[in-house]
């Protein structure tokens, strides 16, 4: 077969099946394509840039491919040679016409072979090993050198998954910048394990996440340049004991006891009205029109979403808030 002479969204949609972290380069920035949806247009594409908003691009100005969290470049010569295509030789044709094959099903095939030999090594946890890496990243952001890498890590692949990133320039803003990256953007590296269930930071005030935070980067500053990073770090477990230790044994799976014994199993229903009863919350006094009752992760209780209908410093009508059940009680009038 004839050689590519642009990428399409065949071949960059192809790249995002294999589940493999991938970029394309175009108009001098790196763009992260986050599903086969953002390429299901043959004309133009979509891909998140550094700031996490997504861009529009052609696929015929895209320069080259990077594939992994490692970086590794795929430009168009390399993609060629890759899956075994050829310039057309000149020869005489043929009085026999070659018979047809699937040339869709072994490319399939080829390009997924090519994708995981490409990524260096397995996507997994093990990139930044020791607070020393970490402390080192943080660094090379800070200078601003997009091209380096860190353990095999590619900055530039960082800043271009984590939004906010490339503002980091202690370990509180990089833990900062993990904590609030969606759930389902993943680097394959460990700055996704600093990242938080996003249910249980939609429950967690402002303020105690912020504490929890700087808590978290006073722990990691202090820790010795080799010191290894336990390979099962979670901040979801972190955010747990550091709300036991604060607030009187009282984690966020807690908080579905206490509600059961103020409400005697009454749970709030769709469309009923509440207000929160929570000084200490900044939405302290807010009400409004319960809109529905989700289950938080791991058996670890409920929250409520509800829809504002009155005017407060720190809310107004039309906002919707999510709390936990014992934030909140009805309103009767």
């Amino acid at each position: 077969m004839e050689p590519i002479k642009a990428f399409n969204n065949v071949v960059i949609g192809q790249f995002a099946l294999t589940r493999i972290p991938i970029r394309v380069y175009v108009d001098n920035r790196y763009l992260t394509i986050t599903d086969t949806d953002d390429v299901a247009d043959p004309i133009i594409g979509f891909g998140m840039d550094e700031n996490g908003a997504m861009q529009q691009f052609d696929y015929r100005m895209v320069q080259h491919l990077a594939v992994g969290p490692t970086g590794n470049v795929i430009d168009l010569d390399a993609y060629n040679k890759a899956m075994g295509f050829e310039e057309p030789k000149e020869e005489e044709p043929k009085e026999e016409e070659p018979k047809e094959e699937e040339p869709k099903k072994e490319e399939s095939v080829s390009l997924s072979e090519m994708a995981r030999s490409l990524n260096e090594k397995p996507i997994e946890y093990s990139d930044i090993e020791t607070y020393g890496d970490l402390k080192q990243l943080i660094d090379t952001i800070q200078k601003g050198e997009r091209n380096a890498k860190i353990k095999g890590v590619a900055i530039d692949f960082l800043l271009g998954a984590v939004p906010y990133l490339d503002k980091a320039r202690t370990v509180f803003d990089l833990a900062k910048a993990a904590y609030g990256k969606p759930d389902n953007k993943k680097t394959g590296t460990f700055i996704d394990k600093l990242d938080v269930d996003d249910e249980v930071s939609a429950i967690v005030d402002d303020t105690v996440e912020d504490n929890f935070l700087a808590f978290i980067a006073k722990d990691m500053e202090s820790k010795p340049a080799d010191a290894i990073i336990a390979k099962d770090f979670s901040m979801n477990d972190e955010l747990q004991k550091y709300l036991q230790n604060k607030f009187k044994q009282r984690t966020v799976a807690g908080y579905q006891e206490s509600v059961n014994e103020m409400h005697q199993g009454y749970t709030f229903g769709t469309g009923d009205i509440v207000t929160n009863k929570n000084k200490s919350c900044p939405h302290y006094g807010s009400m409004g029109v319960v809109k529905k009752i989700m289950d938080l992760p791991n058996g670890m209780g409920k929250v409520v979403v509800y829809r504002v209908t009155n005017q407060g410093p720190t809310y107004k009508p039309g906002d919707v808030l999510t709390k936990t059940l014992d934030q909140l009680e009805k309103y009767y009038g």
